[in-house]
């Protein structure tokens, strides 16, 4: 089953800015904000903000004192006058092009003009134009509402931004035959005639099956399906993965996944994740079965654990020192356990962003619960051989921290209780990860070694460039993910480093990185051994999907989580190369 991605999706212009804009005013102010109707018709997006302390109210009334925000629809004239009058803040995510056929309107009504509006009647957007017409105005749907339309000296015609591009042309025409003295703009937003002639390409390229993600509500995605429907395509119009049956795509060559104005990325992606599936299960059996495998390991982050255990086996075998797989056990047992607890506190989070591992979680709830208390205890276990009692505090407060540091009671006491650089660290969502992961894995093991004396046998500058290149590693991989989870992780309220420091910036980050990485493996294959050199493929391949990732608008999510731990893979590979070597 070929999948294909309509060029013109998700999030139009208009929406993009009013989202990033509320989100902003959200984490910047602690304020209640009121939003005349929903922001968009997309009522996931509109949850989460409901979540983050937006709150929807159907009319003005009581709005004394209170910040209100306009939605991207706009409002009608009258009501914009009463919040100007009333509200103690106004935050106007009036969508441009909305606001430009309402000046459209107000212009011409000035001069004369009846205004004709083609459009759906009773739609927010359509409310706040025909508030703007001064000299009349009537909204007409289709071409039998022509004979509606009222004598009038001359005419000005507008289009709601959303309608159908083949509809308002058929209806034009008859306008323009009918009235002498009409003036006709298409208003119809760019967005919405790119998004519909993707469709009608797609039907002549002969697709036989259309996905349109969207909610039900939005005239934009309403329409996209229509087209399908029209032109006799298998049409499915969802609000999310979960309305994906498999048996629906049984007898589907060729799928088209388009989404409305209002639809965010990590919806989008997750379709995408679904139908890739879908199409694996009925193509080839074996690779789903196989990409099951990886999808357990991955998200249940069973690669991330072994790679630890090499991480510090390599810190081992640089130091000189051997602590019978004690500490790389220690490491393996303190990423499993981290990961699993906080994914358990953030299940609510991963039910939005990450609906697969959710599932994931819960369905295996049990296993992970057992597994995860049988790490603790093997970690207890082993501890009680280590006599580095210095280590073991250090691993200890590292252990209980990193299982509690996503829970509730755990946020409320770095609030209450901690400096500002320490509360703006722990927001970051993978720096705290980070930290816990370096100590662990890499630090414990030369802290060891230092109380085994073994370390002044070798280069020190040797230790210090592997612990920069695993740091890089660790670092890399989660600041990957969090370029994958971008979208999501935005509009849900979480912070991370793109997020804080913005795409562009963050891609610096990564590149400065890995130059340092790479200085550091040129230094350990001068001073140490050559066969370092061959860790520059993680790097490249670090580098591959960095570009990868962000110069895609959606992908399936899957798909580079897995590239990006099979690098994990590739790593590990390598240090079997150079230890059994």
């Amino acid at each position: 089953m070929k999948i294909k991605i309509a060029e013109n999706t998700g999030f139009c212009m208009g929406v993009r800015k009013a989202v990033l804009d509320i989100v902003d005013v959200i984490n910047k102010n602690s304020e209640t904000i009121y939003v005349i109707g929903p922001l968009i018709h997309n009522p996931q997006t509109v949850s989460i903000l409901q979540s983050r302390g937006i709150i929807t109210i159907n009319s003005i009334d009581n709005i004394e004192n209170k910040v209100i925000a306009i939605r991207t629809h706009g409002i009608p004239r009258d009501s914009l006058r009463l919040l100007k009058q009333k509200a103690s803040k106004i935050i106007n995510l009036t969508c441009p092009r909305v606001a430009r056929v309402q000046g459209i309107v107000k212009k011409y009504s000035r001069e004369g003009y009846f205004a004709i509006i083609i459009g759906d009647d009773h739609h927010a957007e359509v409310e706040s134009v025909k508030s703007y017409a001064d000299a009349g105005v009537i909204v007409i749907s289709n071409v039998e509402d022509i004979k509606k339309i009222p004598d009038a000296l001359k005419y000005i015609v507008v289009a709601q931004t959303t309608f159908d591009e083949c509809l308002f042309e058929e209806i034009t025409q008859i306008l323009k035959r009918k009235y002498n003295d009409i003036l006709i703009f298409n208003t119809i937003c760019d967005s919405t005639h790119k998004r519909q002639s993707d469709v009608i390409n797609a039907v002549k390229e002969g697709i036989d099956t259309l996905v349109v993600v969207g909610g039900k509500n939005s005239a934009n995605t309403q329409r996209l399906a229509q087209i399908g429907k029209n032109n006799n395509i298998k049409t499915f119009h969802i609000e999310s993965e979960e309305e994906l049956n498999d048996e629906d795509f049984k007898n589907s060559n060729y799928v088209l996944v388009t989404a409305g104005a209002s639809t965010p990325g990590w919806i989008i992606n997750n379709v995408l994740e679904k139908l890739y599936s879908i199409s694996n299960k009925y193509k080839n059996p074996l690779l789903h079965f196989i990409m099951l495998f990886f999808e357990i390991a991955i998200r249940l982050n069973l690669i991330s654990s072994i790679a630890s255990f090499f991480m510090s086996l390599l810190i081992e075998k640089l130091s000189g020192v051997w602590s019978s797989y004690k500490l790389p056990f220690l490491s393996a047992f303190f990423i499993f356990i981290m990961y699993a607890v906080n994914n358990y506190f953030l299940k609510d989070t991963l039910k939005i962003t990450n609906p697969f591992k959710y599932k994931l979680h819960k369905n295996n709830h049990f296993i992970i619960l057992t597994s995860t208390i049988a790490a603790i205890l093997l970690s207890v276990m082993i501890t009680l051989n280590i006599k580095d009692y210095l280590s073991l505090l250090v691993y200890y407060c590292i252990l209980l921290t990193g299982m509690v540091y996503s829970s509730s009671y755990f946020k409320f006491l770095i609030n209450k209780y901690t400096s500002s650089l320490i509360k703006t660290i722990y927001s970051i969502k993978s720096i705290p990860a980070d930290i816990g992961w370096i100590i662990v894995t890499l630090f414990i093991p030369v802290c060891y070694a230092f109380q085994d004396t073994k370390l002044s046998e070798i280069h020190t500058g040797i230790v210090l460039s592997l612990i920069i290149f695993l740091s890089y590693l660790i670092v890399s991989r989660n600041l990957l993910l969090d370029f994958i989870g971008f979208n999501g992780d935005l509009i849900i309220g979480n912070v991370t480093v793109p997020i804080i420091l913005g795409i562009n910036k963050a891609r610096y980050l990564f590149y400065i990185l890995s130059c340092m990485a790479m200085i550091s493996l040129f230094y350990l294959s001068i001073f140490y051994n050559i066969k370092f050199i061959f860790f520059i493929i993680n790097i490249m391949i670090n580098y591959y999907l960095v570009l990868k990732i962000l110069n895609l608008k959606y992908f399936i999510s899957l798909k580079y989580e897995m590239l990006t731990d099979m690098n994990l893979v590739i790593f590990i590979l390598l240090c079997l190369f150079i230890i059994i070597g």
